[in-house]
């Protein structure tokens, strides 16, 4: 059985490179991709497999159909596409502005469905389980104070998960998503370095402990492996357990 060929978008750090990394461990052929020149974690991963670097602007339908179609290219088909390029924009409701807005969704939401669009037209009709992933949140299904324009752009990537299984069934390709609690990527990291936070966000998660990329990795794999041939317009969140609680009762 020939390697997988899986692009990933957004996967020189954090999520995006946890990603990268545990389909690299299982032997996939790799394109991974940021906004800005960075062929250093392609390097990395280099090690461990093929990988290739394409620079491109997910937030554009021309970066997104460009990136698919030189990712094809490169590697002579892909099976698997991972949408993961995204960004947190937002501020106090009271001084969100359109650009604000504009550039999360353009990139969270716009950019996986052209994404997505162009995958699907070059899918063989040879491959029998090829699928997409996207990268959601928790606040896909949770409110975050102040974080309105991401959990709107997070609450579309779970219809589009669901839709776009719908719409490609018939083709035989998946589509399934993951949901990542916090984790800690260059997204959080000052947040959590402030004193005190860390813990006191770990202690409100019931695992007890704040994620790292490591943990979604696998969980992608999974997805994208034979293995879920059968699973296709779900959401996986992986959090630790907080879209599983209810309020706490016990004192801070």
């Amino acid at each position: 059985m020939s390697a997988q060929c899986v692009a990933i978008t957004g996967a020189t750090t954090g999520i995006g490179y946890g990603i990268a990394e545990a389909f690299a461990q299982k032997g996939a052929r790799l394109v991974i991709n940021s906004h800005v020149e960075d062929t250093v974690a392609a390097e990395r991963l280099g090690a461990l497999t093929e990988c290739h670097f394409i620079r491109a602007d997910m937030s554009t339908v021309e970066g997104a159909e460009g990136f698919v179609a030189e990712a094809h290219a490169k590697l002579g088909r892909l099976d698997t596409l991972v949408n993961n390029a995204g960004t947190f924009r937002d501020s106090d409701f009271g001084t969100l502005d359109a650009r604000a807005f504009t550039q999360t969704i353009d990139l969270n939401v716009r950019g996986y469905l052209f994404a997505a669009q162009a995958f699907a037209n070059l899918v063989g009709p040879e491959q029998s389980d090829a699928s997409i992933v996207c990268i959601g949140s928790s606040n896909s299904l949770q409110a975050e104070k102040n974080s309105v324009i991401y959990d709107t752009s997070k609450g579309a990537v779970l219809m589009m998960v669901r839709s776009l299984a719908v719409s490609l069934a018939e083709r035989s390709i998946r589509c399934n998503g993951v949901g990542p609690g916090l984790i800690t990527t260059p997204l959080t990291q000052a947040g959590l370095d402030r004193p005190g936070a860390r813990d006191a966000v770990s202690q409100k998660i019931p695992l007890g402990r704040v994620g790292d990329p490591q943990d979604i990795g696998p969980v992608v794999v999974f997805l994208a492996s034979p293995e879920a041939r059968y699973v296709t317009g779900q959401m996986l969140y992986v959090d630790g357990g907080i879209t599983a609680q209810q309020t706490s009762w016990e004192p801070a």
